[in-house]
C-alpha cells in the first residue's frame, strides 16, 4: 500500500483484491482512507468509525443557521430559475440591436 498525502492511499481494484484483508486492518486501525480505482470509476474505503464521525459532523453542520440560510438561498434560486428563462445583465433582448 503506497501512502499518499494526509493518510490517503490510492490503489487499483486489482491491488485491493490481492491485499483486501491487510487493507481492511489498516483502515480500521489507522483511520486512513483508500481510494480504489477501476478504470474511470473510483470509490473510497473508510472505517465505520470515520463514517460515523463524518455523518455526525454533517448533521451538526446542517443544523446551523448559516447552512439553513444557504439552503433557503438555494431554494429561492431554484424557484426563480424554474419560473422562466434568465436574461444575462447587459445582454440584448430579442429583436433589439
Amino acid at each position: 500500500m503506497s501512502e499518499g498525502d494526509e493518510g490517503f492511499t490510492s490503489m487499483s481494484i486489482d491491488q485491493v483484491q490481492l491485499q483486501l484483508s491487510q487493507i481492511h486492518k489498516q483502515v480500521c486501525r489507522a483511520k486512513g482512507r483508500v481510494e480504489i480505482q477501476d478504470g474511470d470509476s473510483c470509490c473510497v474505503l473508510i472505517s465505520k468509525e470515520e463514517l460515523d464521525a463524518l455523518e455526525e459532523a454533517l448533521e451538526i453542520l446542517s443544523n446551523t443557521s448559516q447552512v439553513q440560510k444557504i439552503a433557503r438561498t438555494i431554494a429561492a434560486l431554484t424557484h426563480t430559475v424554474a419560473q422562466g428563462p434568465l436574461v444575462a445583465a447587459g445582454a440584448p433582448e430579442d429583436g433589439a440591436n
